[in-house]
């Protein structure tokens, strides 16, 4: 056994050597195939040429729908309320009649008034006739007075005679300047009673509440019956038939606003409308350091206050040419660059963008661009120099 050659002690298998050979035949035709398939190692991509568009500076914020005309409806006149004529919901034309206060006291007031005044004029009248005969006695005092001072002279009557025609002289002239400011007094009340006439007229005239616009009443605080005191908040009622959009921008675009910046405004998904700016805070808030802008909005039905809505502020506008924003790549020290297909190569050409609007990015420096194909697929896989192949549409 120790001298049986070497091969006699691993039996031989010819169909474990004919597999064995198979494999190697099989492997190597696939090795031959793989860099066949490897031989063509051009990088496949989508080209594009310089589009002219419209290109935008733009602030997108959120903002809100509301009322320019809101109000909170308080009473003037301190009482119980009475004749409430409006509940959450109503709509109300400007004019009508939304609540009043304390109204029959008020008007009783009114009433007491004019019996006041009635009474002075009355009195007034009076005292006139009083003046009348204040002055008719004077001038009769005065010629008695006159005739006694004459016969006095000529010693026809008495000292004592003379005396009292002298008397009753005086007496009638302080009785005529009584009388007068008597008189001057009356009309005195008669104005101050006019003055609390129309201070009662006005309290019943401020304890009628009117709508002070088309609206709708969309908050009620107090109901009929309910004591309310000056100032107490009754309603609130909103016109919305005239809407604003309204938002909070960073202070930091303060000096680029004005009311010529139009803005875009968004609502689920839409384009609502396009106006311009209708108010810019006087001030920038000194804690979350924005300010308000407001832009007023047309008449839309579907619109509901409160909403949010989308706004693009459009700082700068023009025209330019641009290709697709992913086109364009970020390189060290703040650059931008695209991909040019020169040939069956990609160029790298160093760029300037600018504006970046719906997708496409404005470029600046765009005359040595001009007719040149761009990458604009692929160029994540792209060196300067790398061999490409265009695929435009076909996937081969």
């Amino acid at each position: 056994m120790g001298n049986m050659p070497f091969t006699m002690k691993y039996p031989y298998n010819s169909n474990l050597l004919l597999t064995l050979i198979c494999c190697c035949f099989i492997m190597s035709g696939c090795g031959e195939n793989q860099k066949a398939e490897k031989g063509d190692d051009s990088v496949k991509v989508k080209v594009s040429r310089l589009a002219m568009q419209k290109f935008r500076r733009q602030i997108r914020v959120q903002g809100v729908i509301q009322p320019v005309n809101k109000v909170t409806i308080a009473a003037r006149i301190s009482g119980t309320i009475n004749s409430l004529n409006v509940e959450e919901g109503s709509r109300v034309k400007n004019g009508d009649i939304l609540f009043q206060t304390d109204r029959k006291n008020l008007e009783n007031q009114v009433k007491v008034e004019k019996q006041n005044l009635k009474v002075m004029e009355e009195t007034c009248q009076t005292v006139r006739l009083d003046v009348e005969i204040a002055h008719t006695n004077l001038r009769k005092a005065k010629l008695d007075y006159m005739r006694n001072k004459t016969l006095y002279d000529k010693r026809v009557v008495s000292e004592a005679n003379y005396e009292n025609a002298e008397v009753a002289w005086k007496n009638a002239t302080r009785a005529v300047d009584k009388a007068q400011a008597v008189l001057s007094y009356s009309k005195v009340k008669i104005e101050q009673a006019r003055t609390n006439l129309e201070i009662a007229r006005k309290n019943l005239a401020d304890s009628i509440i009117r709508a002070p616009y088309d609206g709708i009443v969309t908050e009620q605080y107090l109901e009929s019956g309910e004591f309310a005191a000056v100032g107490a908040k009754v309603l609130e009622m909103e016109d919305q038939n005239t809407l604003e959009a309204s938002a909070c921008i960073s202070s930091l675009y303060y000096e680029e606003l004005s009311l010529k910046t139009e803005i875009v405004l968004n609502f689920a998904g839409r384009e609502l409308c396009r106006t311009k700016l209708s108010y810019i805070s006087p001030s920038v808030d000194p804690l979350s350091r924005t300010f308000e802008i407001k832009a007023n909005l047309p008449l839309q039905k579907n619109l509901v206050c409160g909403t949010l809505c989308d706004i693009t502020i459009i700082i700068a506008e023009r025209n330019g040419l641009g290709i697709p924003a992913d086109a364009v790549l970020a390189r060290a020290g703040g650059k931008y660059a695209v991909f040019a297909v020169n040939g069956e190569k990609a160029q790298e050409i160093t760029v300037q963008p600018g504006f970046s609007t719906a997708g496409y990015t404005e470029i600046l420096n765009a005359e040595k661009l001009k007719g040149c194909d761009l990458v604009i697929s692929g160029q994540y896989f792209l060196n300067d120099g790398s061999a490409v192949k265009v695929v435009n549409g076909t996937g081969k």
